[in-house]
């Protein structure tokens, strides 16, 4: 058990060495030729370091990036960082780790983003929209190909959607979690606005989603916009109408 323990500290000193002295450009550089990500005006060592940019696929761009290394997650096999960084103007902090399964953990990340932040992320099915969303996630786990598994929630302010007609939604909820059933689930409410609101998303572990969400408007909403709602969900003897959704999260560029 001695010797055992002495292996396993030589081995985290001798890694906890190379990051503190490796400068972290030309180890960056080498991933970018093997992941779709590209880093810029990169500084300092993989132990503190800092980007000017890093692009990824779809055009996600981060700005004034900054990270400092976590060791005592190597003692899991992991690698573990906190960032620092801006997407669109928007600062926020997480804490990223990876290991030799490729997944890509993200902990504890505040974030603040235009409703149209996020349209530039997704391919939304459900028209335009406006307002600003409010993203707390407190864990999720992304691995390629695979549906992600996310708890956290988001708060949508402020909530407007164009199709035909713009409907005020007030402020929308949205809480995400993972589950035995559903790798990726959300139940949707919300307070205020032209429209009361109730719905559910579930996925299967192929990334097949179904989105039925309940619409039911009240006294404020004008008859231009009751009409528009026929347009795309179904009218219930209770005055709802309910939209049902599905596809693929492929398609929304999720997966």
């Amino acid at each position: 058990m001695r010797i055992r323990y002495y292996i396993i500290t030589g081995i985290v000193a001798y890694c906890t060495f190379l990051i503190t002295t490796v400068p972290a450009a030309p180890v960056l550089s080498l991933l970018a030729e093997r992941t779709p990500v590209t880093f810029t005006n990169v500084t300092g060592t993989l132990w503190s370091g800092r980007a000017g940019t890093i692009y990824t696929r779809r055009n996600i761009i981060l700005n004034n990036v900054e990270w400092s290394f976590q060791p005592s997650r190597l003692l899991l096999a992991k690698v573990s960082v906190n960032v620092d960084a801006e997407f669109n103007n928007n600062p926020f902090n997480s804490q990223l780790s990876t290991g030799i399964s490729g997944k890509l953990v993200v902990d504890k990340l505040d974030m603040q983003l235009d409703a149209r932040d996020i349209a530039s992320l997704v391919t939304l099915p459900l028209g335009e929209l406006s307002g600003e969303f409010v993203l707390q996630i407190d864990h999720a786990v992304f691995s390629p190909g695979s549906v992600p598994r996310i708890d956290g929630k988001l708060d949508w302010k402020q909530a407007t959607i164009t199709i035909a007609e713009t409907a005020d939604l007030g402020n929308v909820s949205i809480l995400v979690n993972s589950t035995d059933e559903s790798p990726l689930a959300a139940t949707i409410t919300n307070a205020g606005g032209h429209l009361a609101l109730n719905g559910k998303f579930t996925t299967t572990d192929q990334g097949v989603y179904a989105l039925q969400l309940a619409m039911k408007p009240n006294s404020t909403a004008s008859d231009n916009l009751v009409n528009s709602l026929a347009m795309f969900a179904k009218k219930q003897r209770n005055g709802e109408f309910i939209l049902n959704n599905s596809g693929n999260l492929q398609t929304l560029g999720v997966m």
